[in-house]
Formats: C-alpha cells, sequence, structure tokens
C-alpha cells in the first residue's frame, strides 16, 4: 500500500491516562504505557526548560521493549471535557518504533492539527489522551464487512483520504459517510475502502 500520512477524525470521550513526573535521572530510561509517554511529551512541549534537547533526545528517554520496539501507524488523541482537541496520525509506519512514533505523533497533534483552536500551556491538566495503534489493513468492498466499535476505516478516491477511528461511530453505513464528508469524498462516489484492525490505548 502506498505511504500516507492522514489526519483521524477523533469523535469519541476519552480515559484519562497519569502523567509520568517531571524530571528522570540522567541516562536512564523510564518504563511507561503509550498513553503516559503522549502525556508526557505534551508537558514537553509546555516546558520552558527544555530547550537544546532535541524530540528526539526526549523520545530515548523512554524505554523500548516488547511490542514497542516495532513499527506501526499510530493515531493520538487529545480531547477535554468529552470533546477532541486535536487528532492527528498515519495508517503506515512512519517511525522504527511505538516510542518514537508516539512522541512524535503527539507533537504533531498540538503543532499541526488546523481543525481545532490550538491547544494552551493552561490546558494541559484537563487533557486525556488516547494511542490507536495499526495492527492491519485490509481490504473490504462493502461497509457490511465493518464492526465499527472494534474497526476503524480507512477510504481513498484519487488524493482523497480520510479515516475514523474504532469506536468513534456506531453503524457501520454512517461510519463510511461519515468517513468520506470529512475527506472530501461526495457520499455516492466510488473509493477503495480498507478495515483497520487497531489496538486502543487510554
Amino acid at each position: 500500500m502506498r505511504k500516507l500520512i492522514l489526519v483521524a477524525f477523533c469523535m469519541s470521550a476519552l480515559a484519562f491516562a497519569p502523567a509520568l513526573a517531571h524530571s528522570e535521572p540522567a541516562g536512564r530510561t523510564t518504563r511507561a504505557t503509550l498513553p503516559e509517554i503522549a502525556m508526557k511529551t505534551l508537558e514537553f512541549h509546555f516546558e520552558n526548560d527544555h530547550k537544546g534537547t532535541t524530540l528526539s533526545e526526549f523520545a530515548k528517554r523512554f524505554e523500548t521493549s516488547g511490542e514497542n520496539k516495532q513499527p506501526a501507524g499510530v493515531f493520538v488523541t487529545i480531547s477535554k471535557a468529552g470533546k477532541t482537541r486535536a487528532c492527528w496520525g498515519s495508517v503506515a509506519p512512519e517511525f522504527e518504533d511505538l516510542i518514537k512514533a508516539t512522541v512524535f505523533t503527539t507533537e504533531a497533534a498540538v503543532t499541526k492539527e488546523y481543525r481545532y483552536p490550538p491547544i494552551k500551556k493552561q490546558e494541559l491538566k484537563d487533557l486525556k489522551v488516547q494511542i490507536t495503534v495499526v495492527r492491519d489493513i485490509q481490504t473490504i468492498r462493502s461497509f457490511r464487512e465493518l464492526n465499527p466499535l472494534r474497526d476503524g476505516v480507512f477510504i481513498r478516491s484519487h488524493a482523497r483520504a480520510g479515516v475514523i477511528l474504532p469506536g468513534e461511530a456506531r453503524d457501520a453505513h454512517y461510519q463510511v459517510i461519515m468517513c468520506k464528508l470529512k475527506a472530501g469524498i461526495p457520499v455516492n462516489s466510488p473509493c477503495q475502502m480498507y478495515r483497520i484492525k487497531a489496538d486502543v490505548f487510554r
């Protein structure tokens, strides 16, 4: 499949994952869940004392082990009071492991998201995150092959493409229509459809 970077259309309320402590001993790595890493990345973004530390150096603070060593497509959804504040990601792997993918995608959600007002530092304590890790993408012919509570959908038509993540719709037909509308694809236009199998971390 041709490599594509896509913005997900995130609408669901998210559960909170607690942030890590603000400082870590130099030269040591910290074991953390993907949502914890995303929250720590948000803190890093808004800190005033990290000048000179690159995002790549920051990502090295976290231990890479197990499944986190594998590359995968990742989406980061940031919400506040049950409403999406930012969502960014890619269906295809963009980084060598899930730690780097989470760090860089979280930063992109803060700096590149154009559909919502920019996130401000004072919102940090009220933000919640969800990480969606893409495990498989399967070609489908009909919305009837989708279970929207478990499956995401990826739709492509010429240069336009869009994603709806698992759990963002309860009806498969509406899931496809919503994805087309968000991508700017006419509802009755033929398109390529793919089922996204993913793990969701909150």
